[in-house]
């Protein structure tokens, strides 16, 4: 996976833009968790070296459907699709014409996407603190990982009264990642056909499982 789809499509998925009725960052968060079945929306993804200087920046869509469905697609600067059916994820790069399938638990696993499957509450995973950042009028949450060999340091979420307006991801490496929603639509019926892969003719088609 390239460095820019191979961190943050994994974050992306455990969170939603939505309006709810929530006055504190956690409330906010709860909400997703407990209600929010569906979502479809774009995303501008910008990531940033360990100095703040801005590294690269990447647009797409994504659609999901809880518990563990969802398509994840980079549209600029280059295409690249994440497709996860709950059981199977697979990851085409239309430049190299490959296919690479996982499962999903072996792709994913202790990420923030857990946050996907609603089975266990996210303090069996993740260490959930508010943060207090004066440059920003946002409600900020930290989410650290409990497990130490993890993908990431730390994810950070910020919610205005609308919901979740941004998310920043700190790698290993003291990178971030940041990520901003738009025209999030929830709880909405999504077609099967979305969470559905079938490998263009001519494509290689590895088996990760």
């Amino acid at each position: 996976m390239r460095t820019i789809g191979r961190l943050f499509f994994i974050a992306l998925l455990a969170l939603a833009a939505t309006t709810v009725q929530a006055t504190t960052a956690r409330e906010h968060l709860d909400a997703f968790y407990n209600r929010i079945e569906t979502m479809q929306a774009g995303f501008v993804q910008t990531r940033f070296d360990e100095n703040g200087k801005p590294l690269q920046t990447s647009e797409g869509t994504f659609a999901l459907q809880r518990p563990g469905k969802f398509r994840f697609e980079y549209t600029k600067p280059y295409r690249q699709l994440y497709v996860a059916d709950g059981g199977k994820i697979w990851n085409y790069d239309p430049d190299l014409e490959q296919v690479i399938v996982k499962s999903v638990d072996a792709a994913l696993g202790d990420t923030p996407a857990l946050l996907l499957s609603g089975k266990r509450p996210l303090t069996d995973k993740f260490v959930i603190r508010e943060l207090k950042r004066e440059e920003s009028d946002l409600q900020w949450l930290e989410l650290r990982p409990k497990q130490e060999e993890s993908s990431f340091k730390s994810v950070r979420l910020g919610f205005s009264d609308k919901g979740l307006r941004l998310m920043e991801v700190v790698d290993i490496l003291g990178q971030t990642t940041r990520l901003q929603f738009r025209n999030a639509r929830v709880n909405e019926p999504l077609s099967p056909a979305l969470f559905r892969f079938v490998a263009p003719e001519g494509v290689d088609v590895i088996d990760g499982r």
